[in-house]
């Protein structure tokens, strides 16, 4: 799957897009809305959704997100806030709503999700403007009852093959009528003659009839030619498995015909495995190939630039074999790709992962989206997907070292989940396998003692440390010790040690004299030590370095201010720390809102300073 051009805009001659309406520029549109697909015809009953709560409902392939969509593209154009949200997991569904809660200012990194989804549903219950929510693929009802706001302004669609929601009006979706099926047929194919008995081969239903019109037209076939291909087409020997919930036979035979021609596609096996969602066409590469797909109806495209591929065709073709392996290599070689994306993908990949297709790969792309979820402080979700998938690898994997150093390095970003005794274990373990003076070795110990440190134990943390760094006592500093030599001051300085965490930092910045956080770490210990001065002047420093390489509005910037407002206290200038640390709060306040740790932080200094 090669990849041809990454940003570059699909063929503007494709009659198919774009089909989205752009939004304005004081509107909000959130979420992978699909596109109009080609042989779009107005659904039937799209004038039905007009109460506050809509739960479309119906079997597979029978149009109901096209009849969502529709409506969503509709008062899009309208001017309303859309926010379109897959919601067949929990996950799913939040991390739909915390997308809209970024895109309309009230997402604070360092919340919780709760805290996030109530700022959501607050904002929309007191909204005065239009707005309208879609809840694609409601697998749980009860899941979504808690995100509907009570209030006549905000709309809510939910399309889901559950029935009897009792959650507001239900919006039955069924298959065509003969009729309607049959000139759905001949508007797609732009046949005449009579279609309505390959029409009811197909069992009217909308998918198959879309994908059974787009493979005549590609192969140049009448509906005779169709019929009978269709009814001679072997489909029992090209569905290998069948797990879940059955397809129709006669859907299934469509999607098998309207796949021949891409018999051999890569691309088409892992859109199989990875979210029905939409997958970002940056990340499949081959626009040709994909134009191929939708003109075929196996593909739909949805938001700015999202590849949909409908849940039955994902079916059809998992049943073919086992495309799981191919998807995580793609994966795991696009690590760099947009985080939050691409933990969407991992999650849908291992969603269609058994046992028997569990592999190295899949399990560091679990690993990798642990951590990635830590790294963005959403440590009960990272904590849990670290225990899994360490407890999972080191039964199938035993000590592989590529699995266990990425095990070590989600443990350090983690932090929330309890991973000691399993830490200790790995650590033993690397010494014995590499011996104590391995690189391997030394960064088991740090990722120990950083969660030492987290749970509170930095006694541990220190002795752990010590122990790591004894084949180097004297010796020269080398680039590998520097993190292990920063960790150990830090824990020093938490143990009342601060004399040694001047020692052992001093030691580093002697090596590499502009490390910013050595520095920042030796202030802390002269301050423990009554050093105001040194902390003061080390403070400055970094603050100064900050500001000339992050710029004045950073968070690392305003962090480096509010620790130079205390030191400054410290030091007995109470007056300019004052100034200083209300200029962090006002600026923090307005740039990354008053909740962010760089504010609430410089708000604690200055109830200090002010109780002086």
């Amino acid at each position: 799957m090669p990849n041809h051009g990454g940003g570059v805009p699909l063929n503007p001659e494709f009659r198919g897009l774009p089909a989205v309406p752009p939004e304005r520029d004081d509107q909000v549109v959130t979420g992978l809305l699909p596109h109009e697909p080609l042989t779009f015809q107005t659904p039937e009953g799209l004038d039905s959704l007009n109460e506050p709560v809509c739960v479309v409902t119906g079997q597979r392939g029978v149009g109901k997100t096209q009849l969502a969509a529709a409506y969503a593209r509709q008062r899009v154009h309208d001017g309303w806030l859309v926010a379109w949200i897959g919601a067949e997991t929990a996950g799913q569904l939040a991390a739909g709503l915390v997308e809209l809660a970024d895109r309309l200012g009230l997402y604070r990194p360092e919340d919780g999700t709760e805290i996030t989804l109530a700022r959501v549903r607050n904002h929309l219950r007191t909204r005065s403007g239009r707005a309208l929510l879609v809840f694609d693929n409601v697998v749980s009802l009860d899941a979504v009852r808690p995100h509907l706001p009570s209030v006549s302004t905000c709309q809510v669609v939910i399309t889901t093959t559950a029935r009897g929601s009792q959650l507001g009006r239900d919006v039955p979706v069924e298959v065509f009528t003969p009729e309607v099926a049959a000139r759905f047929l001949r508007h797609a194919t732009g046949l005449d003659g009579d279609a309505t008995e390959l029409a009811a081969e197909l069992g009217h239903l909308p998918l198959a009839l879309a994908q059974a019109a787009a493979r005549i037209k590609r192969a140049r076939w009448d509906y005779a030619r169709y019929l009978e291909r269709f009814r001679e087409f072997p489909a029992a020997e090209h569905l290998v498995r069948r797990d879940g919930d059955p397809y129709p036979i006669g859907a299934a035979t469509a999607i098998l015909m309207a796949l021949e021609p891409f018999r051999d596609s890569e691309l088409v096996r892992v859109l199989s495995v990875l979210s029905p969602d939409g997958v970002p066409r940056d990340l499949l590469g081959d626009d040709d190939e994909l134009l191929d797909l939708h003109e075929a109806s196996l593909v739909e495209f949805a938001g700015d630039s999202s590849v949909r591929m409908h849940r039955l065709v994902q079916r059809v073709v998992r049943d073919q074999g086992d495309w799981v392996a191919l998807a995580a290599g793609l994966l795991l070689h696009r690590v760099d790709f947009d985080g939050d994306e691409l933990v969407r993908q991992v999650e849908a990949l291992w969603a269609n992962t058994d046992e028997r297709q569990m592999s190295k790969n899949v399990l560091l792309l679990r690993l990798w989206e642990a951590g990635h979820l830590g790294s963005t402080a959403r440590f009960d979700e990272a904590g849990v997907i670290a225990e899994e998938v360490y407890a999972e690898g080191l039964a199938r994997l035993g000590d592989d070292e590529d699995f266990l150093l990425a095990a070590r390095q989600v443990a350090s970003v983690v932090g929330q989940a309890d991973l000691l005794p399993r830490l200790r274990i790995d650590l033993v373990t690397s010494r014995e396998v590499h011996g104590t003076d391995h690189p391997l070795a030394l960064g088991s110990a740090r990722v120990l003692a950083q969660h030492s440190v987290r749970k509170g134990r930095a006694e541990e943390a220190v002795s752990v440390l010590e122990q790591a760094l004894e084949p180097w006592r004297g010796e020269p500093v080398e680039a590998e010790h520097f993190g292990a030599l920063d960790d150990l001051g830090a824990a020093y300085t938490l143990t009342g040690r601060a004399a040694e965490a001047v020692v052992v930092l001093e030691r580093s910045l002697d090596v590499r004299p502009e490390a910013l956080y050595t520095q920042s770490l030796l202030s802390d210990a002269c301050g423990a030590l009554g050093r105001f001065a040194d902390a003061r002047r080390l403070c400055e420093e970094v603050w100064d370095a900050y500001r000339g390489t992050a710029g004045p509005g950073h968070p690392a910037t305003l962090f480096a201010a509010g620790k130079l407002g205390s030191a400054l206290f410290l030091n007995g200038e109470p007056d300019l720390a004052r100034s200083l640390l209300l200029v962090v709060r006002a600026i923090g306040t307005d740039l990354l809102g008053p909740d962010h740790l760089v504010v609430t932080a410089a708000e604690g200094a200055l109830r200090i300073v002010r109780q002086d």
